[in-house]
């Protein structure tokens, strides 16, 4: 949380969204104020006239003449009515859909780049994400249009309401208090919406991460070997069972709104036109109650579809409210801001030396600490291991190390300065990190060493670090080389990668990038012994004089670092290279028996089936 989330009213609403719009698309106004001027202008020309062509019959005028005057106005008419079609589709058709997709949806992809991961992790920012783009999706558009609809429907009704009122104001009054009526009742069920909606959003989240896992193909062999599809369809059913009830609420809500709608619509018209009867009754002329006569059908129906767009506007601008609560959440601290990493002071000006000092770390919402009074340093240029069952707190350093968390105690030292108070932008340019689960980006292969937008150029580069990691003759036999897409996600024609070759690329990556700290959280995870062995070999050897942490669960694979630090219960217990701790009889000797123990029983194994 970030404090007390701020409410926003309707009149907030508005000019949030309005600021936002003209900052986009300033054409946008003048076009919609075009369309609203024209369309104003033909129902009213065609409420006129109907009433003029009766006057011109009653002044007993030529046939012909009446015909030309009515062609005229007629064409003026189509033409006037052509232009305003013409302004509303280039401004709702055009330029609206490019606003909303390309402006508010930029927006909301720009502020999920820029939240940091320990806010995007949060439960409530995710249900907010899902909810600001609900309403980008079904909300933002429809503001526009009801808001233009609006100005349009009070423009006519003070037009045709002056009209009723030269006949009696006590119906404008009359009329005014059954819309104001009908407003609070809609009113009423749009706040019950809104207050329900929070109940939707964590449904929403769920429901959304079971759908992606019934289409994601990674997950598709666990959920089929394991039989997990009644259980997920299980869960999937009663959690949208549980959304459809609660939207069959609101759906109760607005029905019962539109029974006390039809009741107050059909008691305005009966005002409307028992008055305008009794008035026709009393001598009135033609022409006059061909005039009042369309006036008032114009005023009620404008006056029916200015009190459905208000109430409208109620509902949806609650959608723009979820919309802006997600785009004023705020880092805990800004990112950009901070001092410089400062230069080292052992001759290794590219290397990062590190020191965590008394760090302890909970992970939010969770009572139990990961990491409880760590303290080690990395020298600038040293390969350091860190090892340890699973749960002890390896890659929660990783993470810290990356700036991903602020919440810590203690002090984490990058070249003698605290981390909370570096640039983390400018920190993470030094830095860089092959997680377990890093996936590849559905982009080239040129793109994913670079990790930027492929511009034809250091191809030399990409080359020579391809063929650095071993992985040049494999990307030199594609047809585009290294401008061949990966993965099938954006195109068809993606190739996949083996797992060894995807590791090869990520440390193309990292030595592309040039960082003074490599961490390697169990990259190799999914590789057997011997390979991952190979891959640590060719970290360490391709790394230089950059410090690196390596993470491994396999303990022989780290043999070759400077130090190893053995991390227990989230804190280092034991400490020296591995014939140091091996020799040391201790937790990690034992761990390593076990291990060296099951590998060679896997490698028997393995020979006698190749007999």
């Amino acid at each position: 949380m970030n404090g007390k989330k701020k409410k926003h009213g309707i009149f907030s609403n508005y000019r949030y969204f309005l600021a936002q719009w003209w900052r986009a698309d300033r054409k946008l106004f003048a076009l919609s104020g075009a369309d609203i001027a024209l369309d104003v202008l033909v129902t009213a020309g065609l409420t006129l006239l109907s009433s003029y062509v009766v006057y011109l019959l009653e002044q007993r005028l030529a046939l012909r003449n009446v015909l030309v005057i009515l062609c005229a106005a007629v064409a003026a008419y189509v033409a006037v009515e052509s232009a305003q079609t013409l302004f509303f589709h280039l401004a709702r058709g055009f330029r609206i859909q490019k606003g909303v997709i390309q402006g508010f949806s930029m927006a909301l992809v720009r502020k999920s780049l820029e939240l940091s991961y320990e806010r995007l992790e949060e439960t409530e920012i995710q249900e907010e994400r899902k909810m600001a783009q609900m309403a980008v999706l079904d909300g933002l558009e429809e503001f526009w249009y009801s808001s233009s609809q609006l100005l349009a429907n009070a423009l006519k009704v003070l037009i045709f309401g002056g009209v009723i009122a030269s006949l009696n104001p006590a119906l404008i009054l009359l009329l005014t208090g059954i819309c104001l009526i009908q407003l609070t009742g809609y009113k009423l069920a749009a706040d019950y919406e809104q207050r329900t909606k929070e109940k939707l959003k964590s449904l929403n989240v769920t429901k959304e991460y079971i759908q992606n896992k019934a289409f994601d193909v990674s997950a598709a062999k666990d959920i089929r070997l394991y039989q997990m599809q009644d259980w997920l369809k299980a869960v999937f059913r009663r959690t949208n069972k549980q959304y459809t009830r609660i939207r069959s609420r609101i759906g109760i809500g607005y029905f019962l709104y539109n029974i006390v709608e039809q009741l107050l619509q059909f008691t305005r018209e009966a005002v409307i036109y028992g008055y305008l009867i009794y008035q026709i009754s009393q001598g009135m002329n033609a022409s006059a109650a061909v005039l009042y006569l369309g006036a008032a059908t114009e005023f009620a129906d404008r006056f029916y579809n200015l009190s459905r767009c208000l109430p409208e506007i109620i509902r949806i601008q609650n959608w723009l409210t979820d919309y802006r609560q997600y785009m004023e959440e705020e880092n805990r601290r800004p990112e950009n801001e901070g001092e410089e990493v400062p230069e080292g002071r052992d001759g290794k000006a590219e290397a990062l030396a590190i020191e965590f000092r008394d760090v302890s770390f909970s992970y939010p919402g969770s009572g139990e600490a990961v990491l409880s009074h760590l303290s080690f340093t990395m020298r600038a240029g040293e390969k350091l291991a860190l090892v340890g069952l699973n749960g002890a707190g390896k890659s929660t350093i990783v993470k810290l190390l990356c700036g991903f968390y602020s919440d810590y105690t203690g002090s984490i030292l990058i070249n003698g300065k605290e981390l909370g108070c570096l640039n983390l932008e400018k920190y993470r340019e030094r830095i860089a990190a092959i997680f377990q689960k890093t996936q590849l980006l559905s982009a080239s292969i040129s793109e994913n060493i670079r990790c930027r937008e492929d511009d034809g150029t250091e191809k030399e580069s990409c080359e020579a670090l391809l063929r650095r990691v071993e992985l040049w003759d494999k990307v030199s036999a594609l047809p585009e080389g290294i401008h061949t897409s990966l993965q099938k996600n954006t195109s068809g024609e993606g190739v996949l990668l083996s797992g060894g070759e995807e590791q090869k690329l990520l440390l193309a990556r990292m030595l592309y990038k040039g960082a003074g700290l490599c961490l390697l959280d169990e990259p190799t995870a999914a590789l057997d012994a011997l390979a991952e062995n190979r891959v640590y070999e060719q970290y360490r050897e391709l790394t230089g004089e950059r410090t690196v942490l390596f993470i491994s669960h396999r303990l022989a694979s780290t043999r070759f670092c400077d130090r190893i630090l053995f991390l227990k219960d989230g804190g280092i217990r034991e400490e020296g290279t591995h014939e140091e701790l091996v020799s040391l009889g201790g937790d990690y000797s034992r761990l390593f028996e076990v291990q060296r123990k099951y590998y060679a029983e896997q490698a028997r194994r393995e020979a006698e089936n190749r007999l």
